[in-house]
């Protein structure tokens, strides 16, 4: 997943209201780019424990000298 310039993608936003298009306020246009950024970030650093925990896993099943599904074996 690649960051996104939100800026640069979205030089300018606008809201539909009752089927009219209206431009977004300085204000509304930068607390909507903020919100994005923000889930950006949080995607990112899920992303990054998500593969923290597979590298984990791999290396204890490398370590245990079994595979995944020898390890659910056990677990059942």
């Amino acid at each position: 997943m690649a960051n996104i310039d939100f800026r640069k993608e979205y030089p300018s936003l606008k809201q539909n209201v009752n089927g009219v298009d209206i431009d977004l306020t300085a204000e509304e246009y930068e607390a909507t780019i903020a919100q994005w950024e923000t889930n950006q970030a949080a995607q990112a650093a899920e992303k990054a424990e998500e593969e923290a925990k597979a590298t984990a896993k791999a290396a204890l099943l490398s370590k245990l000298g079994i595979t995944a599904e020898e390890a659910q074996l056990l677990l059942s």
